[in-house]
């Protein structure tokens, strides 16, 4: 059974919110310093992959490419978030400084307001070491993704055979996982950072392009298996060898095809009421939460203590959760609309 094109695979949305709670979980179990094992980025990695996935089973299956209609879709979905996160960030960070009598901090310039603008903060030779909102690294490489990769793929995509695209992906992400384990960069900043977008976001519309022109389809006990394979072994690879899974990066496409087409226990799970609403704030939830954790931070010890991992992820998840479900109500999802209802009567040109 080939992967059917138009209708909403709601596991996917659901397997969005679980990697961004993940996030959340690493952040606020980390506050007391140290790393530990919830771990974080390799919950990124799933994003990346997932995101080239979705937007070439969206974009794909049509006739043509509107690369305007694209570009409009895009801007709505990520920007005002953004500049509103990033903004609330520097607020914070500036208000703090004066309330403690301490001089502004260095990245809160001109400069990196540019580059928070054009989101290009995490880009080669535009970024900087430092942004307004850490977690937007990613929301800045996988903006660039968009616009450099993807319409390449659109115009080239077809002309590759199916199995040299499978070897091309397969070497870059090894390329790419060996870098990472040999700790030759920093993984959210600069050329690795963007290297991980887009290999990601290129294994994404490698499945979505198997599903979609090859049977594909596995039992529901193996799917459960391979699912829980994948999420054990991102966790118990920091105990086991101090690192993040890295080596996971060439699994996570197929692990996102086999949750599109497969109706196991994990994929129900997954599309499961709550954990598809969570999937539908989990950009406000990756966003948001960086500027919880910076409000508390700075409340802490002052007016109620928050002592141990524990009670910072008892505190932090729930006030994240609650405050993305603010902004996606009142910020992210009216901004899309009337983004898209602005651009929706002009011309459009097409890529073929």
């Amino acid at each position: 059974m080939m992967l059917e094109v138009g209708r909403d695979i709601k596991q996917l949305t659901g397997l969005r919110g679980v990697a961004a709670l993940a996030v959340v979980f690493h952040h606020a179990s980390t506050q007391e310093g140290g790393e530990w094992y919830l771990r974080g980025q390799p919950m990124v990695d799933i994003f990346f992959a997932l995101s080239g996935f979705v937007i070439s089973y969206v974009y794909l299956s049509k006739d043509k490419f509107d690369l305007r209609a694209f570009a409009v879709a895009r801007f709505a979905r990520i920007y005002p978030l953004h500049a509103m996160t990033a903004l609330a960030m520097a607020a914070a960070v500036l208000a703090y400084a004066e309330i403690s009598g301490q001089r502004w901090p260095d990245h809160i310039n001109t400069l990196q307001a540019l580059r928070e603008a054009t989101l290009t903060m995490a880009m080669p030779l535009a970024g900087a070491e430092k942004l307004w909102n850490y977690t937007a690294w990613s929301v800045s490489v996988e903006w660039w993704v968009y616009f450099s990769l993807f319409p390449l793929l659109v115009a080239y995509g077809k002309s590759i055979s199916k199995m040299r695209a499978i070897l091309i992906f397969l070497v870059a992400s090894a390329v790419l996982a060996f870098v990472l384990h040999a700790e030759l960069g920093k993984p959210t900043r600069s050329w690795l950072a963007f290297a991980r977008a887009a290999v990601g976001f290129g294994g994404g519309w490698l499945a979505y392009r198997i599903g979609t022109t090859s049977p594909f389809q596995i039992s529901a006990r193996l799917a459960d298996v391979l699912i829980a394979a994948v999420f054990l072994t991102i966790y118990l690879a920091y105990v086991v060898i101090d690192q993040d899974a890295w080596f996971l990066i060439p699994v996570y496409p197929m692990f996102i095809l086999v949750i599109a087409t497969s109706d196991s226990r994990a994929t129900r799970l997954l599309r499961s009421r709550p954990v598809v609403w969570l999937g539908n704030i989990s950009f406000s939830l990756y966003l948001i939460h960086p500027v919880i954790l910076n409000v508390l931070e700075a409340v802490d010890a002052k007016i109620v203590p928050i002592e141990g991992r524990l009670q910072w992820i008892v505190v932090v998840i729930p006030c994240s959760i609650a405050a993305s479900a603010i902004t996606y109500a009142l910020l992210e999802t009216p901004a899309r609309r009337l983004l898209q209802r602005w651009a929706a009567p002009r011309s459009s040109g097409s890529i073929a």
